[in-house]
């Protein structure tokens, strides 16, 4: 069921950039997260103990979390306050980067890892319903396109900025970095969200209420076209990004520091898309039809990156346009987020929905790719990937399908 949302804050004012900006901020210090342990995975290993199987966890833990707790932490915003919950995202990020730099075995870095995708999941479930209540309706396609930009900016920053920390003070220093960055985020929203109320719907917090919010959003059939196709996407840019170091380094013997500085590239020209996708929007251009172009790129791409026969300058001109046109899907699919929710409360649900299928396109993308090319070798990645945006494509369909139907009803009741 589609509803028409109602801003519930300044819906007649002019949007407040410079708070947006603060929230897309405490997204991008939380992407850090993300992307601060691939860099240093060989300094934890040789520290720790631990095996390659372990020190995958490191990185894992935070998408599993996401794809447990999406739904429930949406639901947890839409029912206690966004802002509570993005203040205690970010809290918990913090406190967990902090005790995780003071571990001497797996066990307890595992545990920090957990706490910090805990308040990974509260900030993007949390933020994006806040930037949709301070945003002017004119402006919303616009910030949560900006929005959208955070793990791919904050996965590059962190990429290009952590060899300059470690090399100096080691793995523990960046964590404790990422610990006080974090805080003090959380200090700053404190101090310029005051004026938003922390109870976003003013309901009574029932058990019950939040699991009723759970229930109708799976039905929805919006939401869950959204969330699938979301998955889709992030299962492909996991996917490539992932082992686009390996593929560099096995395929044309880059040396390890040069393939992790061309894959941040990589990673940051997913940030222009980002902002294209929310400009064409704002342009007037149809949702769907920029998700399935966006999709049909990355598919194209996806067959010339795992060519052989291409010389590299190509192949790695093929991640950079995988990367930066299928920046425009996310932003597309933010935009319909208020469209698309069932109810004008449960926007943070929503996003909650989207965030768990897009961490289950995370958790799948990457081992499904290493146990076809294991099999197959590389020749083999490019049939999977195109099979999964040939889904994309179908769900992306779906989608426009029933926005079709949703204008033309309210067309008629206009009429």
């Amino acid at each position: 069921m589609l509803v028409r949302s109602k801003k519930t804050v300044l819906s007649k004012q002019k949007t407040p950039w410079s708070r947006v900006l603060l929230l897309v901020g405490a997204g991008v210090v939380t992407a850090f997260q993300i992307g601060k342990a691939p860099p240093v995975l060989p300094a934890i290993r040789d520290e720790l103990g631990m095996s390659l199987f372990l020190a995958g966890w490191v990185l894992s833990t935070l998408n599993i979390i996401g794809l447990l707790l999406g739904s429930v932490a949406g639901a947890m915003a839409d029912g206690f306050g966004c802002r509570r919950v993005l203040i205690a995202g970010l809290i918990c990020q913090a406190f967990g980067s902090l005790v995780g730099s003071c571990a001497e075995g797996p066990v307890l870095l595992f545990a920090t890892r957990m706490l910090e995708g805990l308040g990974l999941v509260g900030v993007a479930a949390a933020a994006p319903a806040l930037i949709f209540r301070l945003t002017h309706p004119s402006d919303v396609r616009i910030a949560l396109s900006i929005w959208s930009c955070y793990v791919p900016a904050g996965i590059a920053i962190v990429m290009f900025l952590s060899p300059f920390i470690t090399g100096i003070f080691g793995w523990r220093a960046l964590w404790q970095a990422n610990a006080a960055i974090l805080a003090a985020f959380a200090f700053f929203v404190v101090l310029s969200s005051g004026s938003l109320s922390s109870r976003s719907t003013g309901r009574v917090i029932r058990p019950q209420r939040l699991w009723e919010d759970l229930r109708m959003i799976t039905v929805s059939t919006g939401p869950f076209l959204l969330a699938a196709t979301f998955s889709m996407y992030s299962l492909m840019w996991l996917a490539v990004m992932g082992f686009l170091p390996t593929l560099l380094v096995e395929g044309y013997g880059v040396k390890t520091a040069h393939a992790s500085f061309l894959t941040a590239i990589m990673v940051a020209v997913n940030v222009p898309g980002n902002l294209a996708g929310g400009w064409l929007l704002q342009r007037g251009l149809r949702r769907s039809r920029l998700i399935i172009s966006a999709i049909v790129i990355m598919g194209l791409c996806c067959v010339i990156i795992y060519s052989p026969s291409l010389p590299f300058f190509y192949r790695y001109l093929a991640c950079l346009a995988f990367s930066g046109c299928g920046g425009v899907l996310p932003a597309s699919v933010m935009s319909g987020v208020p469209l698309h929710a069932p109810d004008p409360r449960l926007v943070a649900t929503t996003n909650g929905l989207i965030i768990q299928g897009s961490n289950l396109g995370q958790v799948i993308g990457p081992p499904a790719l290493a146990l076809i090319v294991s099999s197959t070798g590389w020749e083999g990645a490019p049939w999977f990937l195109v099979s999964v945006a040939l889904a994309g494509i179908f769900l992306a369909s779906s989608l426009a399908r029933l926005e079709i139907r949703h204008e033309r009803k309210c067309g008629l009741q206009s009429g």
